[in-house]
């Protein structure tokens, strides 16, 4: 079984005489975890990985366990989502401000990328607001203040970081996330894991996960595959350095979870290879998503795809359990 990352996404340019060649690959890793805890892998499935992102749903339902009050579907969604400050997801970030009497001056995310360049501190447009709105309510609610919101040792992230311990298993260390929250490094093969608990349609997540599923286009927003993947009922949830993970069920309500992690921190590689191996189980479409063209001169030029290997990676899940 091969350790090392193995290519599983490439960009391709046309020619203009026909015909196409591949211009680069992007290595990385691909895990899934079955029914009976059966783990297979395409690279590395002890490879140690900050999810980044990709535990949000863990987050947000242990910051809903602290706020102890029922959000409707659409905050909880936005509490869990990385957004693309889209009008309707800054409405949802502001109105769950709004349900504590908060405002935007209440949240400790940075000003997003572009603001911040422009001089102009918004930190509502950080994609990752949301999570950090349901950090200040569970602050409030906790009796934390705004300054230990973030602070490992504070009652909201004690209790976050021991919820997201029991879903990803032991965190081999903490560091922080690029919005400053804390960030625990893990196996890829426990995010897998704990991605397949999200397809438990009684579990812990159910909250979490059924409010994504109403609101997909909250979660990521126009063009995002994971917005694609939950108007599909795939739960799936991206996190920044190029992981992605997913849950689903297949035809016999068997539960999997699966995470990838590209090598160069590609959101482009690891988007199109769980797109490309969850097409080729046909547990979604294969026009469920398409994936942003490379483009010359402003216009499409070529092409990114999944590998070769991710579909023999394909074929050998499906030698080991059918239907999905």
């Amino acid at each position: 079984m091969q350790r090392g990352p193995a290519p599983i996404a490439e960009t391709t340019r046309w020619l203009h005489h026909g015909g196409e060649l591949v211009e680069s690959r992007h290595a990385g890793h691909i895990v899934v975890v079955g029914p009976r805890d059966e783990v297979v892998s395409l690279g590395d499935p002890h490879r140690i990985t900050f999810p980044r992102s990709a535990v949000k749903p863990f987050q947000a339902a242990a910051s809903l366990e602290l706020i102890g009050e029922d959000l409707s579907p659409r905050l909880v969604a936005v509490g869990w989502a990385s957004h693309r400050a889209e009008p309707a997801q800054l409405a949802a970030v502001r109105d769950m401000l709004a349900f504590a009497g908060l405002d935007p001056a209440d949240l400790t995310t940075p000003p997003a990328d572009g603001d911040a360049a422009a001089g102009v501190p918004d930190p509502l447009r950080h994609n990752c607001s949301g999570k950090h709105a349901l950090f200040a309510l569970a602050g409030r609610a906790a009796g934390c203040p705004r300054d230990r919101l973030l602070d490992p040792d504070g009652p909201v992230q004690r209790h976050v970081l021991a919820v997201v311990r029991e879903a990803v298993g032991p965190p081999v260390g903490v560091g922080v996330d690029g919005c400053g929250a804390p960030a625990v490094a893990v196996p890829l093969a426990g995010l897998a894991r704990a991605f397949r608990q999200l397809a438990d349609p009684d579990g812990r997540w159910t909250t979490v996960v059924a409010a994504g599923l109403a609101h997909p286009l909250l979660m990521g927003g126009t063009g995002r595959l994971e917005s694609a993947l939950l108007a599909a009922g795939v739960v799936a949830k991206p996190g920044a350095e190029g992981v992605f993970g997913a849950a689903w069920r297949d035809r016999s309500g068997q539960r999997y979870g699966v995470a990838v992690k590209a090598e160069d921190g590609a959101r482009r590689a690891s988007a199109v290879a769980l797109h490309g191996l969850l097409a080729a189980l046909k547990v979604v479409p294969d026009g469920v998503w398409t994936p942003p063209p490379v483009l010359g001169g402003g216009r499409p030029a070529g092409s990114v795809r999944s590998t070769h290997q991710v579909s023999a990676f394909a074929d050998r899940l499906g030698a080991v359990r059918r239907p999905w």
